[in-house]
């Protein structure tokens, strides 16, 4: 068998209270160049919001995944 959809193949779907949605901000431009040289943008924000203690995070949720 070559190609084509198999069962169990693929990624496996993440919960719906872990998936991402698009949020627009505004940021500063200075924020904006600093922030992309050190990576992707949102996964650095969501990374230090999950850092810092202001947010309760699900018992399921990775920080970093």
């Amino acid at each position: 068998m070559r190609g084509g959809k198999r069962d169990g193949a693929g990624r496996k779907k993440k919960p719906d209270h872990l998936r991402r949605e698009l949020v627009t901000i505004r940021l500063p431009l200075w924020m904006i160049y600093q922030l992309k040289d050190n990576g992707e943008i949102g996964y650095l924000i969501e990374n230090q919001l999950a850092k810092q203690d202001f947010l309760n995070l699900p018992d399921d949720y990775e920080i970093g995944s």
